[in-house]
């Protein structure tokens, strides 16, 4: 689960744009947690803009707890009552009713989403995806959405004769879907590079998933696709980069970890192996394995992950309130 960032004064209040740096859910998010359902209100400042203080933020912390366990954004508010911690002390499980009908509420949007790959319906496609995307943050849609309909998609469009064209299609249309925001961050001159890089047959969707990942954390990023690992080198030349994101493949032989152990002696920045595969070989380098999140947080690349306090201000700081475009 997102973790918000310590404690803050209660005489202490945050911007839109800093309550979403603390807890990893964008602006456009609360404020439609707001809107359609009454979550997260804040205060308002003499100017309108909205200020969040400390228990705004466990609340979020709260409603992010009951999302990762796959409650609906519109259902979670009778939950808002007992504590987060209250919360984890009664597994979930304990409550089947909910439980069914929560997986039921992300498969039915699964079944619509391949209805419209069925049917090559992108207009559907796309209005659905925009309207989950602006109610639960990316870390949520990875779990109870994207992971579970992408890998099992080959196997519910079984033997059908158009299998094949529906899958293309369906990945030309989620690259779409995640372009623009990756598109927007090539812009900022000021944002670091990151290279992601896919290596041999790596299933189908996982480069994707993890760019839109890099994407969801404003880290500024190209992705590339190699034969082997030796290729690396060459291209890293050639494309200036903090740090370099390899996605390790089923079939990571010997030469292959011989070469990314050069890669690492390498000036090319922090390079590092993710993806399913990648544990088994960071541990016979003897290298921690990470998450993206933890990674681009450690190698300071993440725009929207928080690891040092910020700066926190009052309601009467009408100047820096008034020029906040987050709001």
């Amino acid at each position: 689960m997102t973790q918000v960032k310590p404690f803050i004064a209660e005489d202490k209040w945050l911007t839109i744009g800093e309550a979403a740096d603390r807890t990893g859910v964008n602006p456009v998010t609360l404020r439609a947690w707001q809107r359609r359902y009454g979550l997260v209100v804040p205060k308002r400042t003499v100017k309108g803009h909205r200020l969040y203080s400390h228990a705004h933020l466990m609340q979020i912390e709260e409603i992010l707890y009951w999302l990762n366990k796959g409650v609906s954004i519109s259902k979670v508010k009778p939950f808002l009552k007992a504590s987060v911690i209250k919360a984890a002390a009664k597994p979930l499980a304990n409550n089947t009713s909910l439980s069914a009908v929560e997986m039921s509420f992300w498969q039915g949007n699964i079944i619509f989403l391949n209805q419209c790959c069925i049917d090559f319906n992108a207009t559907d496609l796309h209005k659905k995806l925009n309207v989950l995307t602006a109610l639960y943050p990316f870390s949520v849609l990875k779990t109870c959405l994207y992971w579970p309909w992408l890998s099992g998609h080959e196997a519910t469009m079984g033997e059908r004769k158009d299998a094949a064209s529906i899958q293309a299609w369906l990945s030309n249309e989620l690259a779409a879907h995640f372009s623009a925001r990756r598109l927007a961050l090539l812009q900022e001159d000021s944002l670091a590079m990151t290279l992601l890089v896919c290596i041999g047959k790596e299933p189908h969707w996982s480069p994707l998933m993890f760019s839109a990942e890099l994407s969801a954390y404003k880290v500024k990023h190209q992705q590339i696709n190699i034969t082997k690992v030796s290729e690396l080198g060459f291209i890293a030349q050639r494309i200036p980069s903090r740090q370099i994101l390899l996605i390790a493949h089923p079939q990571f032989n010997n030469v292959d970890t011989r070469e990314f152990e050069l890669l690492m002696q390498s000036n090319f920045g922090s390079i590092n192996l993710v993806g399913i595969y990648a544990k088994s070989v960071n541990q016979r380098l003897g290298l921690s394995h990470l998450s993206i999140k933890d990674i681009v947080a450690k190698d300071g690349v993440a725009n929207s992950i928080v690891d040092t306090d910020i700066e926190i201000m009052t309601p009467n700081n009408e100047t820096r309130l008034s020029g906040n475009k987050d709001d």
